[in-house]
């Protein structure tokens, strides 16, 4: 019996506790207290042992019957205990959309070669930020809209813009932000945000910003 139950331990431990270790009990009480007292009988020569003997051995036998059915009823038909499924994972938030007018991101001059529209690794960089945006709001759309600073006419200036605000779109074409999600314009240098009157105010005046529609 010592044997069986800790041979049943880690079993019993995965199951939950039934009927079917209620009846294997009783079933082994009955078995257990019928063969006990027969026992006694057959020691005794058949006659029968004295009454007392006989209760105590027949109390004794259905003790470990009951205690021996009612382990292997439970190993045997008891449901298995099944662990509860781990809760769902919670939703990622995505980031809400910016409202229309928002500026998402900009690239300066530093980003672009002087007097050219070839965007830079530092410069694309910065757009995978807006790239990573566009994918989480398929219904975002943009303009990219190119400046510069006031060396040269406004004509060319007006020319550059585009080609630089040209050039941002085709990146996150490339990228995978459909063509029709963007929009480009220039406006030259009409719209300094530092005084052309340094190298430095030039180079912040040279940007592309985009902006949420």
């Amino acid at each position: 019996m010592l044997a069986l139950a800790m041979s049943g331990c880690a079993a019993m431990q995965e199951r939950r506790w039934s009927w079917c270790a209620v009846g294997g009990g009783l079933l082994g009480a009955a078995i257990g207290g019928t063969a006990g007292g027969m026992l006694t009988s057959e020691y005794e020569g058949g006659d029968g042992g004295r009454d007392s003997e006989v209760a105590a051995i027949a109390a004794a036998g259905a003790v470990g019957g009951g205690l021996i059915g009612t382990l292997l009823g439970h190993l045997i038909c008891d449901p298995v205990e099944t662990a509860p499924p781990p809760p769902p994972p919670a939703p990622v938030a995505k980031p809400a959309p910016p409202a229309p007018g928002t500026k998402i991101t900009e690239i300066k001059g530093p980003h672009f070669d002087f007097d050219k529209a070839t965007i830079k690794p530092e410069g694309k960089r910065r757009l995978d930020d807006a790239i990573r945006l566009m994918r989480d709001n398929p219904n975002l759309r943009v303009v990219a809209v190119g400046h510069t600073d006031s060396v040269g006419s406004d004509a060319y200036n007006l020319k550059l813009g585009q080609k630089r605000a040209r050039s941002v779109a085709d990146y996150l074409i490339s990228e995978g932000v459909a063509p029709s999600r963007i929009d480009v314009r220039s406006e030259g240098e009409s719209r300094p945000v530092a005084s052309n009157a340094t190298a430095e105010g030039r180079a912040e005046n040279r940007r592309v910003e985009i902006i949420a529609l």
